[in-house]
């Protein structure tokens, strides 16, 4: 034809209307590198290497998707399961949960029988009752010479040693408050009063004349007053209420019977200790829902926040002493309408992030120094706050998280971690967690979301559903919106994972990783069992046989996006052979593959099991002598006639079996020009 339009318009389109099938050129699309999920765009639109749906997966060390070990249920506690807590305590292990009221010690000891068989002694024991049914947190700390797990319910600040719980206040440090007083008053400040304690020490320098010594305070508590006194050879003695002294509640005055004038010239020789309870001066403290250990020089004094009637004040604790909380030691973080959430270490700093309100400063850097202030140490820390960002803050006190030295939290917007600016130089805040946002951020009571590390993820659980970040595999920023974030970690989701609370230890010869559930159980993940047993969820050892018994299996899935290779305006086929899927070798796998194609419902395509012999692991249903431990091929050996996108899903939904996969590779031809298909 003469009209060039119409020449290239017939070049394009006639010789593939017209091509016979026998000519039609074959094509290969390989999926290979495989990492995690992708929720940000629509599964069309999904990176060869990411999957738009693969539940129950996460990277082995080489990165490639195997299906996660499943989890099963040490020990039924009180429900909920508000916390899990380890310390080592005078180098003894011990595993704390608090479940609904009660706060429990418990354990995950395993023996062997005479059959050779491994079977749960775990024990638990209840140490403790009428505890606030509230999430709730924990720490060590060692103050003097004693280790301790402080715990904090929102109502109660607790404090196990070993052997025994109880409220930290029992045995709260004892302030001193004035020294060198003079009988009739006076003195100088020393020590703040503690919060956490109504008693107080006034320490007098008595006279030759003087018999009555007025306290700082009247209307004094009806606890026991307690006076000593320096004796001729310089020693305390503890004289008697009655025939040694006479108090005077009302007026606040301590009478002797004889002046006590000084042993030493200008040394005190008189010290009363009292009581004087100050209305909600204890709540301040035993309230708190969030804590964290920072100071001068070290992680020496315990910061805590989060009380609900001082939604911006938080406190911190005497050097080397979580029992003691001056009541002068408090600073406001920004405004009073907005709840400080939780804190991070960041380098010489603590970060305190706070809840968003769309306008005001959400992160806070406090910096500790040192300055002579005074004779007494708990004058000497110097606490400056000064804001950080204003724009993200944080939704989450449980989600708190370390990855890789990067502090992480979560907010609305997604996790974010907090890092420092290439070119400012300046504290910034990026988004971790693009691939997953989509989807995690539309669920429901994201403030009660908790996270962990674990072995080099960040893993976080709502509602019965994990979302994970990979540490181990970051990727560069292909974020549409926001071009700042400099990378993102792969992703990965899991499915029937209930947990409310996390216990992740990590050891150099082993991690371990519990959790607790709304129900009551605590649970741990099946890393430390057989192969046999370790993929399903929900079960329970059985002590005669050591075998899991009773759970659900861990359906995995892995989906390639729905693909249109070189685009849709072509059909394609899948040709028969040559289309195949790389299988992770395993002692038991197998997998069914379906074809989605064009959008429409799954088609079977067909199931293979790979098992690979093992004398560990023999199940003479499925027995085999294939030894060879190298990656196995599943071809498909079906076509697809005329389609426009394809997406291959790989699925294994069988108990006790693992799955991993490495690459897909799909042969296809293309075929005529596509068109809207129609039944008319």
């Amino acid at each position: 034809m003469a009209n060039t339009h119409l020449g290239f318009y017939e070049y394009v389109t006639a010789p593939a209307q017209m091509r016979p099938e026998s000519e039609w050129k074959r094509e290969v699309t390989r999926y290979g590198e495989l990492r995690g999920i992708d929720f940000s765009v629509d599964p069309s639109l999904v990176d060869k290497h990411r999957s738009p749906y693969c539940p129950n997966m996460i990277s082995d060390e080489g990165g490639n998707p195997v299906k996660r070990v499943g989890w099963r249920i040490l020990h039924d506690i009180e429900q909920p399961v508000n916390g899990l807590f380890y310390a080592e305590i005078e180098n003894v292990d011990y595993y704390v949960a608090h479940g609904g009221t009660k706060i429990y010690v418990w354990t995950d000891t395993y023996e062997m029988n005479t059959d050779g068989y491994t079977y749960f002694t775990g024990t638990v024991t209840e140490v403790y009752s009428d505890v606030n049914n509230a999430r709730s947190i924990a720490f060590f700390f060692r103050e003097g010479d004693k280790d301790g797990l402080y715990i904090m319910t929102g109502r109660e600040y607790l404090v196990f040693d070993g052997e025994t719980v109880t409220p930290v206040s029992d045995n709260a440090k004892i302030p001193n408050i004035l020294i060198s007083r003079a009988p009739t008053g006076g003195g100088e400040p020393y020590e703040a009063v503690n919060l956490l304690t109504p008693k107080r020490q006034e320490s007098f320098l008595g006279s030759d004349t003087d018999t009555v010594f007025q306290l700082s305070a009247n209307n004094i508590d009806d606890a026991p007053v307690i006076v000593e006194v320096t004796n001729s050879n310089g020693d305390r003695v503890t004289l008697t209420d009655g025939p040694d002294y006479m108090v005077d509640r009302t007026a606040g005055t301590v009478t002797f019977p004889n002046p006590l004038p000084p042993i030493l010239a200008g040394e005190d020789n008189v010290f009363i200790t009292y009581s004087k309870t100050v209305d909600g001066y204890a709540e301040r403290i035993t309230n708190c829902t969030v804590a964290a250990l920072y100071g001068a020089g070290g992680d020496n004094r315990v910061f805590v926040s989060g009380n609900p009637a001082y939604k911006n004040y938080d406190w911190y604790s005497g050097i080397f002493s979580p029992s003691y909380f001056p009541d002068i030691a408090y600073s406001l973080i920004g405004g009073d309408d907005t709840a400080v959430i939780g804190y991070h270490k960041l380098n010489e700093f603590l970060a305190i992030i706070k809840e968003d309100n769309n306008q005001d400063t959400t992160l806070f850097l406090r910096s500790a120094d040192v300055a002579d202030l005074g004779f007494n140490e708990y004058d000497k820390a110097v606490f400056a706050v000064k804001p950080g960002i204003t724009g993200i803050g944080a939704i989450s006190k449980y989600a708190f998280v370390n990855l890789n030295d990067e502090p992480l939290f979560l907010s609305r917007n997604g996790v974010h971690g907090i890092t420092l600016s290439p070119i400012t130089y300046q504290r910034a805040l990026r988004n971790r967690s693009f691939l997953l946002d989509k989807k995690m951020l539309n669920e429901d009571n994201l403030e009660t979301a908790c996270a962990c590390e674990f072995n080099r993820y960040y893993i976080l659980a709502i509602n019965g559903r994990c979302y994970i970040l990979d540490g181990r595999h970051k990727t560069a920023n292909n974020n549409r919106i926001d071009n700042s974030i400099d990378y993102l970690y792969e992703a990965y989701y899991w499915e029937n994972v209930p947990a409310v609370c996390w216990l992740s230890l990590s050891r150099s010869d082993k991690h371990v990783l519990y959790f607790g559930d709304k129900d009551g159980h605590i649970c741990k993940f099946s890393y430390d069992i057989g192969a046999s047993d370790k993929y399903q969820d929900g079960g329970r050892m059985n002590n005669g046989s050591g075998a899991i018994e009773g759970g659900v299996p861990v359906v995995c899935q892995w989906a390639t996006p729905n693909d249109a290779d070189e685009g849709a305006h072509l059909f394609k086929s899948l040709v028969r052979r040559g289309s195949l899927a790389v299988i992770a070798p395993m002692s038991r796998t197998s997998g069914k593959i379906y074809y989605v194609v064009d959008g429409n419902h799954e088609l079977f395509v067909r199931m293979s099991t790979m098992d690979i012999f093992d004398w560990n692991d023999i199940d003479f249903e499925r027995f085999t002598f294939e030894s060879n431990d190298s990656p196995q091929e599943i071809y498909f050996r079906r076509k697809v006639k005329r389609y426009k996108r394809l997406m291959i899903v790989f699925r294994n939904d069988v108990i006790n079996e693992g799955f991993g996969i490495h690459e897909i590779i799909k042969v296809y031809t293309e075929a005529n020009l596509s068109r809207v298909r129609s039944n008319v």
